[in-house]
């Protein structure tokens, strides 16, 4: 049956009650009760989306904060000496103007150098300084290494071949071009010891024969920020690299 407009509905009253006025129930109360339905079904949906929001952006907060908690852990300082006098030290924070970054340009020259041309009898320590993926191969650019690359497999076979280790003495880290250059000129000494073993004892007599050797190396430096990691702060604060290296020995 269709409906008519202002139809209305009777509701249907105990015979065994008092009589009542007869109550209806309009098409607009109807209209409310619906309305009010749909408003709740869409605020629980609302609600429903919004909290899997926040899930979703406390999980993605978590990982970000475990990726960078490194960074904010690390907080490297570097103590420099005034004069001579080991009492008085300057505690400064490592940065990209800190004062001392000329000192540290220095040290890292010096460590640059007793890496590619140090060499102890440990293949494993070996392989972590030479190889791609070591200490040189970190320090360097890649025309750098590539170059060490080709040099290296001929020292290494001349002091296995006699058995020898070499160590490094730094003479002298000069800076050349002036003050803004970054060229500087680093003058070391190499040892290289080799041991003979006694002919009356074998076991206890040993003489060492040491080999020394004078080199020059040009070298040339910058400080790249962008080379700066979370687990390699410590290992090299400022981003420093090699540009280019030439090293030649100095015959005595």
């Amino acid at each position: 049956m269709a409906n008519l407009i202002n139809q209305k509905i009777l509701r249907l009253t105990n015979k065994n009650k008092e009589k009542e006025a007869p109550a209806f129930i309009t098409e607009d109360v109807i209209e409310v009760k619906r309305a009010k339905l749909i408003y709740y079904r869409w605020i629980s949906r609302l609600m429903a989306f919004l909290a899997t929001i926040s899930l979703l952006y406390g999980i993605c907060a978590t990982l970000s904060i475990l990726k960078l908690a490194p960074s904010i852990i690390i907080d490297p300082q570097i103590f420099v000496s005034f004069s001579d006098s080991e009492s008085y030290v300057k505690r400064e924070r490592i940065e990209w103007w800190m004062d001392s970054r000329e000192k540290m340009m220095i040290n890292f020259m010096k460590q640059y150098v007793e890496y590619r041309n140090t060499y102890i009898k440990d293949a494993r320590e070996m392989e972590n300084r030479w190889l791609w993926g070591g200490l040189v191969s970190y320090l360097s650019t890649y025309n750098v290494y590539k170059s060490f690359e080709k040099e290296f497999p001929a020292v290494k076979s001349e002091l296995d071949e006699k058995g020898a280790s070499r160590s490094v003495e730094i003479l002298s880290v000069e800076r050349t071009g002036g003050e803004n250059s970054n060229t500087w000129k680093i003058e070391f000494k190499t040892y290289d010891f080799t041991y003979q073993k006694g002919i009356i004892n074998r076991k206890k007599d040993t003489f060492p024969i040491i080999k020394e050797r004078y080199w020059t190396a040009n070298v040339r430096g910058y400080v790249d920020p962008r080379r700066i990691t979370s687990y390699r702060r410590l290992l090299n604060p400022l981003g420093f690299v090699i540009y280019s290296y030439y090293q030649s020995e100095i015959k005595v």
